[in-house]
């Protein structure tokens, strides 16, 4: 490539203009970039909230005693990906209905216990939402109350 410049002078400043153009456009394609990756991390953190119960908006359903253990049947509306109806069954040990009733907040995943009353605490076990889960939890509340 043979160079047209006139002076060192206009060399310089189109050197410069070269280098001026190819950083703004490392900087344009780093942008798109990571619009492009919080675009994406956006739409993954949506469609793991529709597949994800909210804690604080349930409906409990069904329940059963079983000695000193409850078993719930809870639905989350919004779950909208959650199978079974966007319900759990979820069993709790030496927990009682009347305690269920005060609670404004059930999570149905397992986690460290410790939390105020008004909550749920973690429970026991979890089944499938459907007649079969909802027998084997019944059954499973059983032989733990045995022990």
């Amino acid at each position: 490539m043979t160079c047209h410049c006139k002076t060192h002078e206009e060399h310089a400043q189109r050197a410069v203009e070269q280098s001026q153009y190819s950083q703004q456009a490392a900087l344009d394609h780093a942008r798109q970039q990571a619009q492009e990756r919080e675009a994406a991390d956006a739409k993954r953190i949506r469609e793991l909230s529709e597949r994800s119960p909210n804690p604080d908006d349930f409906k409990i359903v069904d329940y059963e005693q079983v000695d000193k253990h409850l078993v719930l049947k809870v639905r989350y509306p919004s779950c909208k990906r959650c199978s079974f109806d966007q319900c759990k069954v979820v069993v709790f040990f030496s927990t009682t209905m009347k305690q269920a009733l005060g609670w404004t907040r059930i999570d149905p995943h397992f986690q460290k216990d410790g939390r105020p009353p008004i909550e749920a605490p973690s429970p026991a076990a979890r089944f499938p939402a459907s007649a079969e889960g909802w027998t084997d939890a019944v059954a499973y509340a059983r032989g733990k109350a045995r022990t």
